[in-house]
């Protein structure tokens, strides 16, 4: 831990003096920090340690003196330049004379494994939180009330006219020996008390410390601290002896031990001091009122004594704090009420339930609200409050039509009608036929009570609202089916749109953002479904249908202007049929002018676009010529697609999101319009090679590779140059792989094979045989015993005849 204490006068004038100035009439301002030799700056150090004061009374004290804050910064920071200010509490705890005060190591927290039980304890996160803690402090201030006793240090500093620093251990009669003026019994006393009777004695010799106008001053401190040992026994988590600060508590031992255990008190901590109980604590008062007036400071040789619990009650339900509390000898229902924080906002406060441990039986017992103070709880009570329930008293709803639907007081004498007028009146589309009320009756069942709604406006009916009456007002709409029309193909946005009356074919196109480009407004098609009337009847009509034209400019015209649509009409605008999406296609490779083109009719073929590319140039090879076409999978094919993988996992399907199309470039050119020349379509890439000089050999064969192309040889002879076919190579299956993406077999005559032609670019494939599982023991056992038995068979057959 870094302690750097800032600057004092007497050690200063000690250091500049080496430094050529005068003692007697140097002034602090005319220090310079930066001039001082690193020996110099260590003495500094090393006397300041000794002193034992903190870093804010060091600093006040320099200031006092006239030394700005410039210079103790920089001193601070030649501290740092030379490393110093890093030693321990247990350096920093050494005397000038270099005697260690502190002869043994402090005590640090005990390591406690609690059950859940435990941790149930109220209080006892007290003493085991990791957010809050009571370890104590090595080098908090002493208060005025701290009692003096031997090993303590009394550092006192003089300034002004005169000028002197003292450091004096307390020896063990409780005396100080201050050179000069004699010995100063202090121990037994406060703080507060020590400072006077010092001062009283320095005054003998320095008199300016004296009068109205002082022009000598004092300044008398705890420079260090004696530790102390107390002993922490009975019901705790971690008994024993612990070494504290001077300045410790009795919640600071209690920390270091655990606290109280599962069988320890909270409420009755005893603090024994040379053999009489000195303190009983309650930490309860603490933790409930803030209350620190019990945590007193301990002496050397105090004993706490936690007792076994008296009474203990457990605590749950709807309270804010649950767990298990402690209860002093008549405490009430209401005082653990209060440990427990009172109620949550859901609980049910009117009563709480308490489960009583009488030695041979369990007794249950209600406690109003009125005997909460009253009732005194016992060991082993268990006190729980429940929930509220969703039941509402005074509560009637309405809902519907009306301006404000919503819940409302039920006050005395609620009539329908007053219910109606809080809810600002009914909106224009309430249907004034009937109304509802849902009701409960005596018997809990469901009971409904219709009502004319013009008639409680006109004040015929009137009736008086229950608790958790429902009021229904009905609107028009949610009576009838929702009307709505349907329009699909070319406009801007098709689907489906509310029925307005008076709707006519312009108005709803209008309406779905009118014609796209590639509209047919001459022939839109609207298809009626059977009226009420027709469709009572049984017949083979399921609707009708209209055909009309239309402008484009959504003009009205005479038929548009007398045909209306009705609710559920579903208008059909086609394509128009001469419109073609433009495409275009890419041909790269071996043409003059590859690049996009643009498909100029529908007839458009492989031939017609090589000849507007500039046909091939010298090097293309028209053989290994490949036409990729772009595949639009539709969801549906998607789907299935998925579903027969998952019945047969070895199917496989290809969506890379194009396919080959082989394509015999050669005989395209050489015969436009045949076969060959295929039409082309939008998003179609041709691919025109240079000149192949490779055959690549694949599969089952030794050594898998590519090879250069030979004219004349065939199947047989690349094989062989990839070291021939493999044990494992099916030879009747081979096959070969041409560049424009077509391939051919090996075909079988009697016993003879005819393998296919070879081509620049080519791949040959051997495949694989098909691995066979070798039949089990058993199954060749089976067979062993059915060729006996056929042999037998025919033996007696033989015998038989013979």
């Amino acid at each position: 831990m870094r302690k750097i204490i800032i600057l004092l006068m007497l050690t200063i004038l000690s250091a500049v003096a080496t430094n050529g100035y005068s003692q007697q009439n140097v002034n602090p301002s005319q220090v310079r920090i930066s001039e001082l030799s690193d020996s110099q700056v260590r003495q500094i150090y090393n006397e300041i340690m000794g002193r034992g004061l903190s870093e804010q009374q060091a600093v006040s004290l320099a200031m006092a003196r006239g030394f700005s804050r410039q210079q103790i910064d920089a001193l601070q920071r030649r501290f740092e330049e030379l490393g110093l200010g890093q030693q321990s509490v247990a350096d920093t705890t050494r005397a000038s004379s270099g005697s260690v005060l502190y002869d043994q190591e402090l005590s640090y927290k005990s390591e406690i494994e609690p059950s859940e039980e435990e941790r149930r304890l109220f209080g006892f996160n007290f003493f085991n939180s990791e957010r809050l803690t009571f370890e104590p402090g090595v080098n908090l201030p002493a208060t005025d009330s701290y009692i003096i006793g031997p090993g303590d240090e009394i550092s006192i500093d003089i300034w002004g006219a005169s000028e002197q620093s003292y450091q004096l251990m307390v020896d063990n009669s409780g005396n100080i020996n201050i050179p000069n003026a004699g010995a100063v019994a202090v121990s037994g006393l406060t703080l507060k008390q020590a400072r006077k009777k010092i001062f009283d004695k320095l005054v003998l010799i320095y008199r300016e410390l004296a009068g109205d106008q002082p022009r000598t001053f004092a300044n008398i401190y705890l420079g260090q601290i004696k530790p102390i040992k107390v002993h922490v026994i009975g019901d705790v988590f971690a008994p024993g002896s612990y070494t504290l600060p001077g300045t410790a508590t009795a919640f600071n031992a209690l920390y270091l031990a655990g606290g109280p255990d599962m069988n320890g008190s909270f409420r009755s901590i005893k603090v024994i001091r040379d053999g009489r109980v000195i303190k009983v604590l309650d930490v309860y008062n603490y933790l409930i009122n803030g209350n620190t007036e019990n945590n007193i400071t301990l002496r050397d040789d105090d004993v706490i004594m936690v007792p076994s619990y008296l009474n203990r009650v457990r605590i749950g339900g709807e309270f804010k704090r649950t767990g298990i509390f402690e209860a002093k000898e008549g405490e009430t229902v209401g005082d653990m009420i209060g440990y427990a924080g009172g109620f949550t906002d859901r609980a049910y406060n009117e009563r709480v339930e308490i489960f009583r441990n009488e030695s041979r039986r369990i007794l249950f017992k209600s406690v109003t609200k009125e005997a909460f103070a009253q009732e005194q709880v016992e060991n082993g009570d268990s006190i729980s409050a429940g929930e509220l329930t969703e039941r509402v008293e005074n509560r009637v709803i309405i809902e519907g039509a009306v301006m404000r639907p919503g819940n409302y007081e039920l006050e005395e004498g609620l009539m329908l009608s007053d219910l109606l007028r809080k809810a600002d009146g009914l909106r224009e589309d309430a249907f004034m036929q009937r109304g509802q009320i849902l009701r409960l009756d005596e018997k809990l069942q469901l009971q409904n009570i219709p009502f004319n709604v013009e008639a409680l406006i006109s004040g015929r009916f009137d009736v008086e609202l229950n608790r958790e009456d429902i009021v229904t007002i009905y609107s028009i709409d949610s009576l009838r089916q929702q009307r709505t029309l349907e329009i699909r193909g070319e406009v801007a946005f098709p689907g489906n749109y509310d029925y307005r009356d008076g709707m006519t074919l312009s108005d709803l196109v209008a309406l779905s953002g009118g014609f796209l480009e590639s509209a047919s407004s001459s022939y839109i098609e609207v298809a009626r479904r059977l009226s009420y009337e027709e469709a009572s009847n049984y017949q083979m009509r399921t609707g009708h249908l209209f055909q009309f034209s239309i402008s484009r400019d959504l003009e009205l015209n005479e038929q548009d202007e007398q045909f209306e649509l009705q609710p559920y009409d579903k208008v059909y605008v086609r394509r128009a049929p001469g419109f073609v999406q433009t495409g275009t296609v890419r041909i790269n490779g071996e043409v003059i002018y590859a690049g996009e083109f643009n498909i100029s009719n529908r007839q458009e073929r492989v031939s017609s676009v090589i000849k507007r590319a500039g046909g091939l140039t010298p090097d293309a090879f028209p053989e290994g010529a490949m036409l990729t076409r772009k595949v639009d999978i539709d969801p549906k094919v998607k789907r299935l697609r998925e579903q027969l993988m998952e019945q047969d996992t070895t199917l496989q399907f290809n969506d890379l999101g194009f396919e080959v199309v082989a394509v015999d470039l050669k005989q395209a050119l050489a015969n436009p319009g045949s076969r060959d020349d295929i039409f082309l379509k939008d998003g179609d890439e041709l691919r025109i090679p240079r000149e192949l000089q490779t055959v690549r050999i694949a599969g089952e064969v030794l050594n898998p590779n590519s090879t250069p192309f030979i004219q004349g040889e065939g199947l047989r002879y690349y094989v062989n140059q990839s070291g021939g076919f493999s044990d494992d190579a099916k030879k009747g299956k081979a096959y070969v792989v041409y560049p424009n993406g077509k391939a051919a077999a090996t075909t079988k005559f009697l016993f003879f094979k005819n393998y296919p032609e070879v081509l620049p670019g080519s791949e040959i494939v051997v495949p694989a045989k098909k691995q066979r599982e070798p039949l089990p023991a058993t199954a060749w056992i089976s067979i062993g015993s059915s060729v006996a038995s056929l042999a037998l068979t025919v033996v007696t057959i033989v015998n038989v005849v013979n």
